[in-house]
């Protein structure tokens, strides 16, 4: 068996060259004398890692996990892998790691809610794109936050709630900023100030969570209903709401975002915007690979849709 066949056969360029009984004879070699390929003399001879860099803000949070789980799918189909790189929030840690891969270890980057640093913004630096984090001139994709946040205020206003709180993440952000205007908009189209309802700001730590629920339960002009930019908020919220003896949803009402699993989980279960993280991590490698092919795909905004379950009801008398 010449040289050229096993190359062929485990570049996966020998379909319809190479009969199949030859490639499984070769393939069946390769297993049994425990054959891996050299990535980087692969890399080399291709001019492709076969690898993209995936940048989130927070390793931790369940949402950033199942975007890498879509994107991992996506990419795999194409004989890609993603490697994950966590900003923790903006603190610099991930430009470093950009820095390293962007020499060759990878062919792109996929940045989720995060800016780019400015070396790839120059000319020959590898491609990316952004998620959940629209500018101009390059290649996004990201939810439709304002159709989700719509269906859940319309869903409080019909049941006849007007004081409307809000817990608001600490952590900046398109998504988050386009929550909070569509939240205004929607107080101000039914005559109420934005500015005298009842803000908290929260982290994502359960301690943080817990204390913004208490702070916001125990005003004095304590709201009948409360949006939470996040389920992890929510059920930092519904804690609190329990230590204090406060009924969800006959006192207060609680609506979330993303449907994450703990959304299923809390007491009551959540009222919430449903997201696909999935479908949002694939949407983005399926963009990245498009660049990567030179081509010029179209931004995506991937759909939302509101899903009711038992922490909302119409206000209880008084």
């Amino acid at each position: 068996m010449s040289q050229t066949t096993v190359s062929l056969v485990l570049s996966g360029k020998g379909v319809g060259r190479i009969s199949d009984a030859t490639a499984e004879a070769v393939r069946r070699a390769a297993r049994d004398l425990g054959y891996r390929p050299n990535a980087a003399a692969r890399a080399l001879r291709s001019g492709s890692a076969a690898a993209v860099g995936l940048v989130v803000r927070d390793v931790t949070h369940p949402f950033f996990g199942r975007t890498l789980r879509g994107a991992q799918r996506a990419a795999r189909e194409m004989g890609h892998v993603v490697v994950l790189i966590d900003d923790n929030y903006g603190a610099g840690v991930a430009d470093g790691a950009v820095e390293i891969l962007r020499e060759g270890a990878v062919d792109g980057f996929l940045f989720f809610a995060t800016d780019p640093p400015a070396s790839l913004r120059a000319p020959g630096a590898p491609p990316y794109v952004l998620v959940e984090n629209e500018q101009s001139r390059s290649p996004f994709v990201r939810l439709d936050v304002e159709t989700g946040t719509d269906a859940a205020l319309a869903h409080l206003h019909d049941l006849g709630h007007q004081e409307i709180g809000y817990v608001r993440s600490v952590v900046g952000g398109q998504t988050f900023d386009r929550r909070h205007a569509r939240w205004e908009a929607h107080l101000r189209a039914h005559g109420q100030d934005p500015a005298r309802q009842v803000t908290v700001f929260s982290a994502f730590d359960a301690e943080s969570t817990i204390a913004a629920g208490r702070e916001l339960l125990t005003h004095p002009r304590r709201p009948t209903a409360v949006l939470c930019d996040d389920d992890v908020l929510a059920c930092g919220l519904l804690a609190a709401a329990d230590a204090l003896g406060v009924r969800v949803p006959a006192e207060v009402a609680v609506v979330g975002f993303d449907d994450l699993d703990i959304a299923r989980l809390s007491h009551p279960p959540l009222t919430t915007v449903h997201f696909d993280p999935e479908a949002l991590g694939a949407a983005a490698f399926e963009l990245l690979y498009a660049r990567l092919q030179g081509k010029r795909p179209r931004n995506r905004v991937l759909p939302s849709e509101l899903v009711v379950r038992g922490s909302t009801v119409a206000p209880g008398p008084g």
